[in-house]
């Protein structure tokens, strides 16, 4: 009676117009295997690191330097944001970088949402792993590419030698891999807030995922 009292709630609240399906960035759960609400989801402050990698402006000797506390995520990187009022980069809008470990071309654009005084100035952007970078990408027509399996291992779109590996463990042959080719700057401690699971205590990654959603505004 309780699954039939279900379906027959959300059987009605899709005919009334309340709830829809989309592709949205979501809390998730990588060892639950689940989404996650906002209340799930538990800020804890941890002595993290900040990593500088290079990125090699496309034709030059150049590069930009960027600042990420999750390099694994760079495999998705789809472009590299500057702040529109930072004389220090405005000269190289509209050129390209090209993404160290897997060869990609992605383009170097503006956006206000960019923090001149934060990190280096330079964000990276990964619109399928962020909620920032994905509203950046939206704006600015950037790919979202999903690196990342649901159980949190990293995906057939990234390099063979980083497939199938758990993203905590990725993190740190992406690392040694950029110091290999010379392209890791500097290291620096960082205390940041980190989202946990409050089912698992795993580390809550932004996810693309397809899902339903309650029209809030309507309902209220």
């Amino acid at each position: 009676k309780y699954s039939d009292a279900v379906n027959e709630i959300f059987t009605q609240l899709y005919n009334d117009g309340l709830i829809y399906r989309g592709t949205r960035m979501i809390n998730w759960d990588p060892i639950g295997q689940t989404a996650l609400s906002e209340e799930e989801v538990i800020h804890k402050e941890v002595n993290g690191q900040l990593w500088h990698f290079k990125y090699p402006i496309k034709d030059t000797e150049d590069f930009l330097v960027v600042a990420t506390t999750r390099p694994e995520t760079m495999l998705g990187d789809t472009g590299i944001a500057i702040n529109p009022d930072d004389d220090r980069y405005t000269h190289l809008i509209g050129k390209s970088v090209v993404l160290p470990l897997v060869n990609r071309e992605i383009p170097i654009f503006s956006d206000s949402y960019v923090d001149k005084e934060f990190g280096t100035g330079c964000v990276k952007v990964t619109p399928a792993h962020d909620q920032n970078d994905l509203e950046m990408g939206k704006r600015n027509n950037l790919d979202s590419i999903n690196i990342m399996h649901p159980n949190g291992e990293l995906n057939e779109n990234v390099p063979p030698v980083f497939r199938a590996i758990d993203r905590l463990k990725a993190r740190k042959l992406v690392v040694d891999a950029m110091d290999k080719l010379g392209l890791l700057e500097k290291i620096e401690d960082h205390i940041h807030k980190v989202g946990h699971s409050e089912r698992t205590n795993a580390i809550v990654e932004p996810y693309l995922s397809k899902q339903w959603f309650v029209k809030m505004e309507t309902l209220a």
